[in-house]
């Protein structure tokens, strides 16, 4: 089960303007299931136009360049835990805009690694999708509907389950996940942030 989310128009009319679309946001609050729904409504993960960095096989493709003939829009998740994803990203724009457009997704080292340098500048527009929120949930929300976005938060995951024990479970896991990956991962960011700040004090 799922909810047409608030972002899809507000990324859809940048695409139109032939801007890439950044769509930063919390873990598993819905970004790859966005991206996935422009591809059409019945895109998964195996979409040939889909290339998720932490898969091998998506990756070496993107290394090599390798894009599906034809195909409009091309959806790039956690890209940016590549070291120079700015410059694959800026190569495929620069060449390829007239015919697609783009779509990048990521969490929290997104949101951070977009504000350096400007090798982007101009090319693409930044998005943060939040949570599921009451009006997504349901048009014309009721009691019940409050009632179970309140008991289970915002997230699609936990929302649409529905179990008590499995939101617990979700809960603990994420939040390890959190601590875990993302703090480490932007205190890493910052440390280098600090390095490339030195070296531009240099004479």
């Amino acid at each position: 089960m799922g909810v047409p989310r608030y972002l899809a128009p507000a990324v859809e009319r940048a695409l139109a303007a032939g801007k890439m679309a950044f769509v930063g946001g919390p873990r598993q609050v819905g970004k790859t299931t966005l991206a996935l729904s422009l591809l059409g409504p019945d895109a998964n993960e195996q979409h040939p136009a889909y290339f998720n960095w932490d898969d091998p096989r998506s990756a070496a493709r993107l290394r090599r360049v390798e894009l599906p003939a034809g195909a409009p829009l091309l959806v790039f998740d956690e890209v940016h835990k590549y070291a120079r994803w700015r410059n694959l990203l800026k190569g495929i724009y620069d060449t390829e805009r007239s015919s697609r457009r783009i779509v990048v997704t990521g969490s929290a080292r997104l949101d951070y690694y977009r504000k350096g340098g400007d090798s982007l500048a101009n090319r693409y527009r930044h998005f943060r999708l939040h949570p599921i929120s009451l009006r997504e949930l349901h048009p014309a929300p009721q009691a019940q509907h409050l009632e179970q976005l309140l008991q289970f938060g915002g997230f699609p995951e936990p929302l649409f389950r529905r179990d008590v024990t499995e939101h617990r479970i979700w809960q603990r896991d994420r939040l390890a996940r959190v601590v875990r990956e993302d703090l480490r991962d932007l205190e890493r960011v910052r440390e280098v942030s600090l390095v490339e700040h030195l070296v531009d004090l240099l004479p």
